[in-house]
């Protein structure tokens, strides 16, 4: 239960700094990298 609950927290966190990733790639204002490094350390950090 507890690793279902980390992986969906994981999932959600990621899929925000994604989007705001990309955004920030998109407009000068805010810095994109951060916000991509945060999604990919999200994403591979998930278990099975």
């Amino acid at each position: 239960m507890f690793k279902q609950m980390r992986n969906a927290a994981r999932i959600v966190v990621g899929s925000i700094s994604a989007v705001v990733g990309v955004v920030g790639i998109l407009l000068p204002v805010i810095p994109g990298t951060p916000f991509l490094l945060v999604a990919a350390a999200c994403f591979c950090t998930l278990e099975p």
